[in-house]
């Protein structure tokens, strides 16, 4: 394997559209020529990402991320360049020969913690696969686990053993950094295996990352029927979502996605054919993992355990997203089964009828306002009343408001005028919030002018070579560099393309960021020779400007009379060259 040139990295692009790749981690709608998805590079709510086939860009208008197709890869699953170079050419069905680690390694400082786990998890599915797995093997063919699912899921096994401690020592990983990764406990100055006899369930990344276990029991009489792993620097339940880069594709190609609490439910699923699936392992729901959700659709089935405790969390999850634009819809199931039990007792026919009869958010909360009232009783009715139309305020679409509407009518027998002036009043009690205005920071005329320098030479190759002879300096660091950076390129290829010289930059995000945000700006027209040579003059004004200032600063620390002498000359001379 050899690093890829950068005609072969550019041979790769021009045979894709970065819009299909894009697609694959999320959602996008076509406006126009361009496409557009909610970012996941920021707390995005709506979508606010730009996807250019034209362009082969993509460009978030509120963080201002911005590349090419192999630059968003790269980002999204947090791998080096010439890793999403090749992912990309994979998904593109182009056969490449690259050699990932030329790319300079990352400062990962938890990457042994990764390699920990890797190993583990091979180990694990090892040892399920040896005579010594029979029993285990047995126990999930009773569960009716086949051995697709295993395989799929990385099913492993733990033995009754210390054999996996020994391994990584063995393989170098000191004892401090094994208990740490939570594989190995600490007892009287020695360490073991933490996970025994049990059956190795691996927990995964949002890039599909080993980064912890589930270890059930299935034999004996331990108390404890599962233990998880402990959360680590790499483990943070909180930021989680298992099988979430198992399940990214069906979601985005369905464009929904099921939320259920526990893996054995997203497995047992799994088994009947239904793939869009997403557990929160048992956590109470939070922000990132909503966030995580919202990058792949709005279309959201909740179907947590059947019991008090999935109640509870289905109003968590309703009440932690309720300012993201998601589209809510409910399952309860009944004799308080999770999904998993249900299938098994109920059978696959059950379950589908379940999902093609979710319950809308609204009739949801319409169940649970009228639980523990009396509708026959006036003040219940009131109550009732009262805290529906909140709900029914909510809804935006007229049909479907229209026949809610006539839900609550044929509940209670309140009259429709009666239910519509409450929601008028309802309406307007609630007071707006205003979003804060961003200030706009205002743009100095030396920041003007370095702007429409970088325009016009990566739209007018002319006046690339005249920025290079007649000026070759830009105030800010950053647009010192791009500049450099084209005409380097310039030079070597003996003309520019923007869509070929962003290839040519590779992952340095900085000067990617910074060219898109120049080919973004709204100029009408590339500027003459002499429109040039005055943006030229007022970056020389700043260069004059500077050294004047950095003399005077000088001269106002020194004390040694004819170091003042020569510091005061040198600023009275470029002045006058300045009025010549």
């Amino acid at each position: 394997m050899s690093k890829p040139s950068y005609e072969e990295i550019l041979d790769i692009k021009r045979k894709i559209n970065i819009s299909d790749i894009i697609r694959d981690y999320v959602p996008l709608i076509q406006r126009g020529k361009n496409y557009f998805g909610v970012c996941p590079f920021h707390d995005d709510h709506n979508p606010s990402m730009s996807v250019s086939n034209e362009k082969q860009m993509y460009k978030c208008f509120v963080c201002g991320e911005a590349g090419d197709v192999f630059n968003f890869v790269k980002e999204y699953e947090k791998i080096s360049y010439y890793e999403a170079v090749k992912k990309v050419a994979e998904k593109a069905g182009i056969n490449v020969n690259i050699d990932t680690n030329f790319k300079p390694k990352t400062n990962n400082i938890f990457s042994r913690q990764y390699e920990i786990y890797d190993i583990s998890n091979k180990f694990y599915q090892n040892n399920l696969n040896t005579t010594l797995g029979k029993t285990a093997r047995a126990y999930l063919k009773e569960r009716q686990i086949s051995d697709e699912m295993i395989k799929h899921f990385q099913i492993g096994l733990s033995l009754n053993d210390n054999n996996l401690t020994k391994l990584l020592s063995n393989k170098g990983y000191d004892d401090d950094l094994l208990v740490k990764s939570g594989i190995s406990v600490r007892r009287n100055n020695t360490i073991y295996d933490i996970y025994r006899n049990r059956i190795m369930f691996p927990l995964w990344d949002i890039n599909g990352k080993t980064i912890g276990f589930s270890g059930r029991v299935y034999e004996g009489n331990d108390q404890s029927k599962y233990i998880n792993t402990m959360e680590t620097d790499i483990f943070k339940k909180g930021l989680l979502l298992y099988n979430y880069e198992n399940a990214r594709e069906s979601i985005i190609k369905q464009d929904e996605v099921i939320i259920v609490e526990g893996f054995m439910d997203v497995i047992r699923l799994y088994s009947i054919g239904i793939y869009n699936v997403l557990a929160t392992m048992g956590t109470a729901i939070t922000n990132d993992q909503v966030n995580l959700i919202r990058k792949l659709t709005k279309n959201v089935i909740l179907m947590f355990d059947g019991d008090a405790a999935g109640g509870k969390a289905t109003n968590s999850y309703i009440e932690v997203s309720k300012n993201i634009d998601f589209d809510i819809k409910i399952v309860r199931l009944e004799e308080n089964l999770d999904p998993d039990d249900y299938i098994i007792k109920k059978g696959k026919e059950k379950m589908l009828e379940h999902l093609a009869h979710a319950k809308s958010l609204f009739d949801y909360k319409l169940i649970n306002s009228k639980r523990n009232l009396n509708l026959d009783n006036p003040e219940d009715v009131s109550k009732f009343i009262n805290q529906i139309v909140k709900e029914l305020s909510k809804i935006n679409d007229d049909i479907v408001f229209d026949l809610e509407l006539k839900k609550i009518i044929k509940l209670t027998g309140v009259s429709e005028e009666l239910v519509r002036s409450k929601i008028k009043r309802d309406t307007k009690k609630n007071v707006v919030e205003k979003k804060p205005i961003r200030k706009k920071v205002r743009e100095s005329k030396y920041d003007k002018a370095s702007n429409l320098i970088l325009y016009n030479m990566i739209n007018n190759n002319d006046i690339i070579l005249y920025y290079y002879d007649n000026l070759s300096y830009l105030p800010n660091e950053i647009d010192r560099k791009l500049a450099s950076e084209i005409v380097l390129f310039f030079k070597k290829y003996n003309s520019f393309n923007l869509l070929d010289f962003i290839t040519y930059l590779e992952d340095n995000n900085e000067l990617v960021k910074r060219v898109s945000e120049i080919d973004d700006l709204k100029i009408d027209k590339i500027s003459t020779k002499e429109e040039i040579d005055e943006y030229f003059e007022t970056i020389k004004e700043y260069t004059k400007k500077k050294q004047i200032d950095e003399l005077s600063e000088k001269l106002k620390n020194e004390t040694n009379e004819v170091v003042r002498k020569e510091l005061a000359k040198k600023i009275f001379d470029i002045r006058i060259k300045e009025n010549k």
